[in-house]
């Protein structure tokens, strides 16, 4: 068994999946990461960790990532990221999309429930935190299927935390609009903070969660967005 606590990262070859790796890494866990490009390979190499190319919406990929950690014989954490959903206007939009959406965000997490939550149980418990979003709480019309989708994100991890305790917590981020990304200005003047966040503030956050001091926090949705959400309201 690995002497060092041991996390999953999922879409971590860039962006908050990226940033989350290196913080995990800096705070004494090893790293398996999934990423679909082979760039996470690059990531893999910078931490000393373990890298999969894979995909959330397949169950072999997560069948795979989960085998590789097997020698670590532990695991104590996953970060659940996901890519971006289709965007538009509501009608716009195509049944792909919504089973898409469905598909990344949803059973993306009883996919990894199923094998992370008896490990860790195994391990003594765990923290699993998902990527949500800001569109979660605020209705905005140019996301549909991230503002449905994840506000039932934001449902199930209610539920989950329910099944799962106290063994294994579950709660989620909601991030608003991140540098990583082109943020039109128009965008920008909406935010209260006056920027976008920085991706190493989410992944801040979001190793907080995977860790001891945050072992009576369950089925939250935790919005990060500068204000942006209440801004609007």
């Amino acid at each position: 068994m690995s002497e060092h606590p041991v996390a999953i990262v999922t879409a971590a070859s860039k962006g908050i999946g990226a940033a989350c790796v290196r913080r995990l890494s800096a705070d004494g866990y090893r790293v398996a990461l999934m990423s679909r490009g082979d760039d996470g390979q690059a990531i893999a190499n910078e931490v000393d960790g373990l890298w999969v190319q894979g995909n959330l919406t397949c169950s072999e990929d997560i069948d795979t990532l989960f085998a590789s950690i097997a020698p670590w014989g532990r695991l104590d954490a996953v970060v659940l990221n996901t890519g971006h959903l289709p965007t538009g206007r509501l009608l716009d939009l195509s049944d792909d999309d919504w089973h898409a959406g469905l598909d990344m965000v949803l059973l993306s997490v009883m996919r990894v429930g199923k094998l992370a939550v008896p490990l860790m149980r195994q391990s003594g418990g765990g923290s699993i935190v998902c990527t949500s979003g800001a569109a979660a709480r605020e209705v905005m019309d140019n996301y549909p299927v991230s503002t449905v989708l994840r506000s039932g994100l934001t449902a199930m991890i209610r539920m989950a935390a329910r099944q799962w305790a106290p063994d294994v917590r579950i709660n989620a981020v909601m991030p608003g609009f991140v540098s990583t990304f082109d943020v039109p200005d128009e965008i920008v003047a909406q935010i209260p903070a006056g920027r976008a966040a920085d991706a190493s503030e989410l992944a801040g956050l979001m190793a907080w969660l995977c860790s001891d001091e945050a072992r009576y926090i369950t089925g939250e949705s935790i919005c990060m967005d500068g204000g942006l959400t209440r801004a609007v309201r």
